[in-house]
């Protein structure tokens, strides 16, 4: 599969989810992450059909649903088999630490429907706010189980994100391109303390095949001028200009 710029549908949060795939269209990408508030997993199945169609007239797929909280095993399965049901490659997740059996069931889930699991990180002082924090919570199950580089939160967090890339390596399974001046204030991501290109070359070293992800949440109402030149950059960086 050719190299995939994706947007995080969140970033268009004031939006439904129909004008959200047009505007996607005018940047010129691939694929969304799409957000549970956009599309919940309770949809009736026609209604995705039509949302689905949409996308595809549009240029568009999903390449992932989420960041969506795993409560039980039961509810486990049916986000992973909702996300298999929009042709996700992975499902965004977060769960409770100690929560083995849920963490079980979505990974039995995950291998019968052929799709990842990425655990999100988020900022600091979240029960997976750093590397090694998921790194010990995915480093036991089997493959599918993986990584949500949130690169935003991990600078929020202290970490370097290409070393968390490093660190966990072929679990990255998905990538929020995110950019923070400080704990507080978002920017366009590459204009902060994100070096993208070093982000793009350590994913491309560890043998990243998932879409870049970009996530911008600062501008809600209107974020598509500010995205406009980070989807050329990564274009740049990605070898498709």
């Amino acid at each position: 599969m050719p190299v995939e710029i994706g947007i995080q549908s969140y970033t268009f949060r004031k939006f439904d989810i129909r004008t959200v795939a047009d505007k996607l269209q005018q940047l010129g990408v691939q694929a969304a992450e799409v957000w549970d508030g956009h599309l919940p997993a309770s949809t009736p199945p026609a209604e995705v059909e039509s949302i689905l169609a949409h996308f595809r007239s549009r240029g568009l797929r999903v390449c992932g649903f989420g960041v969506v909280w795993l409560r039980d095993p039961e509810s486990a399965r049916q986000l992973v088999q909702f996300a298999a049901r929009l042709g996700a490659d992975y499902l965004s997740v977060d769960f409770r630490p100690d929560d083995r059996e849920t963490q079980q069931a979505a990974v039995a889930e995950a291998q019968e429907a052929g799709i990842c699991l990425a655990l999100h990180n988020h900022g600091p002082g979240h029960h997976f706010g750093s590397s090694e924090r998921v790194w010990q919570a995915v480093s036991g199950y089997p493959r599918e189980m993986g990584a949500c580089v949130d690169t935003g939160h991990y600078l929020r967090s202290g970490e370097d994100p290409v070393a968390v890339i490093e660190h966990l390596g072929e679990r990255v399974h998905a990538v929020h391109l995110k950019d923070f001046v400080d704990e507080r204030k978002e920017v366009s991501p590459g204009t902060g303390r994100l070096d993208l290109p070093a982000v793009v070359a350590a994913l491309r070293k560890q043998g990243f095949a998932g879409t870049y992800v970009i996530e911008y949440e600062a501008d809600p109402e209107n974020p598509s001028p500010t995205l406009e030149p980070v989807v050329a950059r990564l274009r740049e960086l990605l070898g498709q200009e």
